[in-house]
């Protein structure tokens, strides 16, 4: 940014040369600027005494107002006010909202994006949330975002693609089926946008999926787990290898080709949007269901689609066509241009698989060189000049709340993981700058510079679980003096705080829990029998000036009692 005086002076080189120096001491201005920003969404930037960021509430106690955030928009998503058109909670149908002038909410005319909603409720509320506070409400939370979309957004039994939830919808309509708001546009600005009616998005199907199978695993009710089958069968069933031969071929001409296509149509299957680097969804339901065959009796011939399924995308990501050598991250969001030939890129689909990856370590015997290169590129590539943000893509480069918070917690992870203070840092100062979108009536704006309209993806179902992931590999930032599960490797089905005695029960027999407790526990069970203190297979304890962290690893049962 140059700063351009009129002078009257008579010689233009003047003009130009005090011109130049007023960008230099501008830039230098820039440089040696603690923050870019003096406030956001409402609230002064709070520093500390290195002109470093620190968080909107309780700035002085790192993580405390990680906590805070979160019940904030959990408790206005859960309050979430109905549309005045068909009565149901705004998140329901509506991607976005807006303020109206007597301080109510109306929803936004913006095409709906129901299935990072819907499955973010399941993460984010019924898993994280609950966990943290004990409060089996946010199940029926969830369910009524899930149950929604199987009645009203699945595809019909017959097609192609059947038996598969939509990602998109029109504005405030209760069926999802695709959005044809930009059917016909004419303007270049939305000419060739968003995904038309009856569109798949392929990535989006195993994004619910996993969704109904957690939520399965939550509940034991068959009916979701059922959903999560006839998703993971469609994946399975569509699934392609690469038919990519670089030999002798134009690169500029080159269509890569991905183990699914992006976007397609679901009555008989047309491809339309080829490309998509975001398959970690998909993985996610597949290698889960691979996982727990045994328990759900999965049919073998279902089990061997899933397995050739899972390895086709495995060894595509690491080709020499996938996303992890070619840095192709693109295909994810529902309402940017189509884009054939790859231009776009995201942050999302890079920190996401680094999650997966961080989750599965065996999987890359480089996670060492991965994990840290996606976080540069991510850092690089979408970093927001002179703060601590993280921009969404370069379709829409607006540094968002839930992106930064998302590459917080990546960095999180990989703290935990190796160590590296670097990372923790990282987090720590991204996490900081999310917490600002954050008002204190549980509105959570999208981006500090984004405007009036307020998305429940952004803002709610994307926001709340990185903060949770975070507290989850950065313990010691959960509030002290309180007893809190901050993670759990296998899903929490039941879990209750009392005074004396905290329990939960899981789904697996197999368990790593991580815990932030007010003091060191007199003894813990599981299915009725002491575990052992200070053994690989047993419970650790590390103390803090107040309290400390309880760290969990049993093979023993699903109920687990920790004697307070």
């Amino acid at each position: 940014m140059c700063l351009h005086f009129v002078l009257q002076t008579p010689h233009p080189m003047k003009i130009k040369i005090v011109s130049l120096i007023a960008c230099f001491i501008l830039s230098v201005a820039f440089v040696n600027a603690q923050y870019r920003v003096d406030s956001m969404c409402g609230a002064k930037v709070m520093l500390d005494k290195k002109g470093k960021l620190l968080a909107r509430y309780y700035p002085d106690v790192p993580g405390v107002g990680y906590v805070k955030v979160v019940k904030l928009a959990a408790d206005f998503l859960k309050a979430c006010p109905n549309s005045a058109t068909n009565k149901l909670p705004l998140y329901i149908t509506h991607c976005s909202m807006y303020r109206d002038k007597k301080g109510g909410f109306y929803g936004s005319d913006w095409p709906h994006n129901p299935i990072v909603v819907n499955a973010g409720t399941v993460q984010s509320l019924a898993i994280d949330w609950r966990n943290y506070t004990g409060d089996a409400s946010w199940i029926e939370v969830a369910r009524k975002a899930i149950d929604h979309q199987i009645v009203h957004g699945t595809t019909p039994s017959n097609w192609e693609w059947a038996s598969v939830p939509y990602a998109s919808s029109e504005a405030g309509d209760i069926v999802y089926d695709g959005a044809s708001k930009f059917d016909t546009a004419v303007t270049e600005e939305n000419k060739g946008r968003g995904d038309g009616s009856y569109v798949l998005e392929v990535d989006k199907i195993g994004e619910m999926g996993i969704g109904y199978l957690k939520f399965y695993q939550i509940t034991n009710e068959t009916k979701y787990l059922d959903e999560a089958i006839k998703c993971a069968d469609a994946l399975a069933k569509h699934v392609r290898k690469s038919t990519n031969n670089h030999k002798g071929l134009d690169w500029v001409k080159l269509a890569l080709t991905s183990p699914w296509p992006f976007r397609v149509k679901a009555e008989k299957g047309e491809v339309l949007e080829d490309y998509t680097s975001h398959t970690v969804e998909n993985l996610r339901l597949i290698d889960e269901l691979i996982r727990i065959q045994e328990r759900i009796k999965l049919p073998q011939e279902k089990l061997a689609a899933y397995k050739i399924a899972s390895e086709i995308v495995w060894t595509w990501m690491y080709s020499s066509d996938g996303p992890v050598k070619t840095s192709i991250w693109k295909g994810y969001f529902e309402d940017i241009r189509w884009d054939p030939i790859n231009l776009n890129r995201v942050n999302n689909s890079p920190m996401e698989f680094a999650r997966y990856v961080m989750k599965n370590p065996s999987r890359d015997a480089q996670i060492s060189t991965t994990v840290p290169g996606l976080v540069w590129w991510v850092k690089t590539t979408f970093g927001e000049p002179g703060m601590n943000a993280i921009n969404e893509q370069t379709g829409c480069y607006l540094p968002m709340g839930s992106h930064t918070a998302r590459y917080a917690s990546i960095c999180a992870m990989w703290y935990e993981l190796s160590g590296d203070a670097w990372f923790k840092e990282e987090a720590f100062r991204n996490f900081n700058h999310a917490t600002y979108m954050a008002e204190p009536d549980g509105v959570i704006q999208t981006g500090h510079n984004w405007g009036a309209e307020i998305w429940f993806s952004d803002g709610y179902t994307d926001y709340i679980r990185h903060f949770m992931e975070g507290l989850g590999a950065v313990p010691e930032w959960a509030p002290a003096g309180e007893n809190h599960l901050l993670k759990s490797s296998s899903t929490v089905q039941k879990i209750n705080y009392t005074k004396t005695k905290l329990t939960f029960s899981t789904f697996d027999k197999e368990t790593q829990a991580v815990l932030r407790l007010a003091a060191k526990p007199k003894s813990i069970m599981v299915d009725n029998k002491i575990l052992a203190e200070g053994k690989s297979v047993g419970w650790i304890w590390t103390p803090l000036a107040v309290g400390g962290v309880l760290k969990i690893n049993h093979q023993s049962g699903n109920e687990v009692s920790i004697n307070l």
